[in-house]
């Protein structure tokens, strides 16, 4: 059986990374401008921007199914706790070492973690019921 917080967390997770990696994938420049950066428009920096993208549109798709199909909410939970916390774990880390970001980047921080620790503390209690890793 489902827990209604899992379906809650994928939801808003499927909603964040679907639009970002659409983004980052399609439209970087656009994205990037909004944070007041101007990408090198050559196609290895455009090869660097749009490959990681493509890792968190899939990430979006995933939680997506994870919202429909039960046997993937474990793995939908696992890598939506992944790649949030990791993006977010490496801003913090841009702080003391690059110094602060635009605002929205704090944001955007700020939901990775908090999204990510959810996601992860959701796993953790669903495999602790579960008996299972996935």
């Amino acid at each position: 059986m489902s827990n209604p917080n899992r379906k809650i967390a994928l939801g808003l997770s499927a909603f964040t990374l679907l639009p970002v990696g659409t983004l980052v994938t399609f439209f970087p420049a656009s994205l990037y401008a909004l944070n007041g950066r101007v990408l090198d428009p050559s196609a290895a920096m455009m090869s660097e921007i749009r490959a990681p993208g493509v890792f968190i549109l899939l990430a979006g798709v995933l939680a997506l199914c994870g919202l429909f199909r039960q046997a993937l909410e474990g793995p939908a939970l696992l890598a939506s706790a992944g790649l949030l916390l990791s993006y977010g774990i490496g801003r913090l880390i841009s702080l003391p070492l690059d110094g602060l970001p635009p605002v929205s980047l704090l944001v955007a921080m700020g939901i990775e973690v908090c999204l990510g620790t959810w996601c992860a503390v959701l796993y953790a209690d669903r495999v602790k019921l579960s008996g299972q890793f996935a």
